[in-house]
């Protein structure tokens, strides 16, 4: 996902991401951040959350939650994490990173996206 902002002054461009999430035990975490950023004086920052899909109600709900407001390296990614938990009658969890990208200055928001990553799907224990 790729937000641009064209102001008088240069244009600001960033690139997020959002990796498929690692599953180690009853751990799981999504690393998802700014993959490149690039022009004037607006900042990029992003938000990382760590969804699971919940099958009775047919939503996704973010289990964790890592945000980031600098576009220099190496601050580029955040990741979130949360337990995996069993929910009865669904043996295999189903879990994505979603990366919410936004450049800013001071007179406010001036473009935004989402990244979402391949889905994982595990049982958890």
């Amino acid at each position: 996902m790729t937000a641009q902002d064209a102001s008088p002054e240069a244009v600001t461009e960033c690139d997020f991401y959002a990796s498929k999430p690692n599953h180690s035990g009853s751990r799981m975490t999504g690393t998802g951040g700014i993959k490149t950023c690039s022009g004037g004086p607006v900042a990029c920052t992003s938000e990382v959350d760590l969804e699971y899909y919940d099958d009775f109600s047919n939503m996704w709900y973010t289990a964790g939650t890592a945000r980031q407001s600098k576009c220099a390296p190496p601050l580029r990614s955040s990741t979130a994490a949360a337990d995996c938990e069993n929910h009865p009658g669904d043996p295999n969890v189903a879990w994505r990173t979603t990366t919410y990208g936004t450049l800013v200055s001071s007179g406010g928001s001036h473009g935004s996206g989402t990244a979402n990553s391949p889905v994982l799907y595990v049982p958890c224990a």
